[in-house]
């Protein structure tokens, strides 16, 4: 009798199959495959798994929404194979989602080395792909705009670096467009007409059958082709490939570069945040909304509440819509309070500047000095950029910094100490090599160094942009480092140094406090959805560092994905790193992920 029961049992289990399962347990199965390719065939099965994977497709995107507003987000990153290509590390380059990819084009390493590399990473199969396009291609340049239309990448605009070799201007940018088809593969160069003057830093989206551009760095004919920020809106038709300029109402946002503009609904564009460094440093946190309606476009600035919330630095920090949030990654406020000033490493590298007229060998003397740019991967082949020796006895690496002016006040600095060691007389030779004042010595002047440092900081300006024909060497008004940050750091200089005259033993070296990406949100569920107030709010963040955050990194990339925001790329922004690390550690071509945490049903 219990063999037959057994075997009556046994033929039922092989009756039921995937089909028997509940429509929540399918979706819960479903929903552990990658929200991308592998859910779409599912939908090709049959018209209950359309259905579930639907549903699990907007329950995933839900979700999103909910963590990024309870702050409730799981870090993951993905490291890429050495099997397999991957991509060169770089920032301020342009990114996109189109379908199940996501395309990164150009960007930059440091003052000699630009992209023009078309990357493509297959979010199904979590693998960097380089399409090798045929076309024309894009001249190598960073902080372009890359939209997508249809079945087209669009990218505009872009400035590339200049060139100490007498073959290259100082400064190029440019207001090419090209079109690339991902069908067919192939880059396109548009002849447009009525185009706007060459500009880099701009905001570009996709209207329609319309690219809407705005504000940015402009090189203009008018005036003398001087680099001007710029609060201009251009309209291009991409049906007509004609240009126009678009007439909007005052009061306007300032001129500005590297903001953020997000895209509402089909007739408002939000802007968000920006700088203006050419002249006075002016770090923007306002927000404004463009109504594209009638032959006047109008502009209307939005109120911004709990600012003490915001993100730090928003013109370096893309932010990145989902659902009725904005999302921007920054130093958390805590990093803020910490005695080590914050200070943007790709906005300090060295400004090389050449006398006119000087001679070609002493001009191709001067850029084989420059750092030595290295990775894995350049361009798509791993290796090193062969370069030609040079007289290492004779050869500086430079310092980050608008100038090297300070670097000239240490060398006198370490001279005098030098010639102070070698006057003294024979009664006081055993006092001067006490290791202990040796030490303090050197510890003195490392510090004043430092200090010298963060106070040509202040005066930074992004070295893709700092082209002033005049040389001025006062601080402007608004300086991006706490002065009272610096005198405290002075103080404590000092005070070290009294303590090492009373005190012979050797100073602890304190560790240095690990600086992380925080998520910061800003709530615009009042002027999404048909709603129209006056404001938006910045929520609180949330405090301590998250688990798997990556290390503080600015003008990155961040784009959303289904059901997840994707990072890639940027510079540390840590003057430490700037200074003590090599150049290859100090940039990124990490991939992070920020996605929700699973629940079990």
């Amino acid at each position: 009798m219990d063999i037959i029961i057994h075997e009556t049992l046994k033929s039922q289990t092989l009756q039921i199959g995937i089909e028997d399962l509940p429509d929540e347990v399918l979706e819960f199965i479903l929903g552990f495959l990658p929200p991308y390719k592998d859910l779409q065939n599912c939908m090709t099965v049959c018209k209950r798994w359309c259905h579930c994977a639907h549903n699990v497709s907007r329950k995933t995107t839900m979700k999103l929404i909910k963590a990024i507003g309870e702050f409730d987000i799981v870090w993951k990153i993905f490291v890429s194979t050495e099997i397999v290509p991957s991509i060169t590390k770089r920032f301020s380059h342009a990114a996109c989602i189109l379908e199940n990819s996501m395309y990164i084009f150009g960007g930059c390493t440091t003052n000699a080395t630009s992209f023009n590399d078309l990357w493509r990473f297959d979010l199904s199969q979590r693998q960097w792909i380089r399409p090798l396009a045929t076309g024309t291609y894009p001249v190598p340049k960073a902080y372009t705009t890359m939209v997508y239309y249809k079945d087209w990448l669009i990218v505009f605009g872009g400035w590339t670096y200049p060139s100490l070799s007498q073959y290259y201007q100082n400064v190029t940018m440019f207001n090419d467009v090209h079109f690339y088809c991902v069908d067919t593969n192939k880059w396109i160069l548009i002849s447009a007409t009525n185009a706007p003057p060459p500009m880099a830093g701009h905001s570009a989206c996709i209207r329609g059958d319309e690219m809407v551009v705005f504000g940015g760095l402009i090189m203009s004919a008018v005036q003398n082709f001087q680099i001007q920020c710029s609060n201009d809106v251009w309209v291009f038709n991409i049906t007509t490939l004609t240009w126009r300029k678009q007439a909007t109402t005052k009061p306007r946002p300032s001129p500005r570069y590297a903001q953020s503009m997000i895209k509402l609904d089909d007739d408002r564009l939000m802007l968000l945040g920006g700088v203006q460094t050419l002249h006075n440093r002016f770090v923007y946190s306002d927000c404004w909304i463009l109504t594209m309606k009638g032959p006047t476009w109008t502009w209307k600035e939005i109120a911004v509440r709990n600012k003490e919330w915001a993100s730090a630095n928003i013109w370096c920090n893309p932010a990145c819509k989902v659902g009725d949030k904005v999302v921007s990654l920054s130093r958390s406020r805590i990093g803020w309070n910490t005695a080590k000033p914050m200070v943007t490493s790709a906005v300090r590298l060295v400004n090389f500047n050449r006398p006119e007229g000087a001679p070609v060998a002493v001009r191709v003397e001067q850029s084989m000095q420059r750092p030595l740019d290295k990775d894995h991967n350049i361009n798509g082949r791993r290796g090193v950029l062969p370069r030609q020796p040079i007289n290492r006895a004779n050869h500086t690496e430079p310092v980050p910094g608008p100038s090297n002016n300070h670097n000239i006040n240490d060398q006198k600095s370490n001279n005098n100490i030098q010639i102070a060691s070698s006057s003294q007389e024979p009664g006081s030779i055993g006092l001067m090599k006490n290791d202990a004042t040796l030490r303090k010595i050197k510890e003195k002047n490392k510090g004043l160094k430092i200090v010298r440092q963060l106070q040509e900081a202040n005066k930074y300006r992004m070295a893709a942009f700092a082209c002033d024909s005049t040389q001025n060497n006062t601080p402007p008004e608004n300086n991006f480092i706490n002065q009272r940050q610096i005198a405290h750091l002075e103080n404590r200089l000092e005070a070290r140094n009294l303590q090492g005259q009373n005190d012979q033993k050797e100073p602890t070296i304190k560790k240095i406090k690990r600086n992380t990406l925080t998520m910061h949100v800003l709530d615009i569920s009042t002027v999404v959805n048909g709603n129209s107030m006056n404001y938006v709010s910045w929520l609180c963040p949330r405090l301590g560092e998250m688990s798997g955050a990556p290390e503080e990194l600015v003008m990155y990339s961040l784009v959303k994905g289904n059901g997840e925001l994707i990072m890639f790329g940027g510079v540390h922004n840590d003057i430490n790193k700037a200074n003590n690390t090599e150049q290859l550690n100090l940039y990124s071509n990490s991939l992070h992920f920020i996605t929700t945490p699973r629940h079990v049903i």
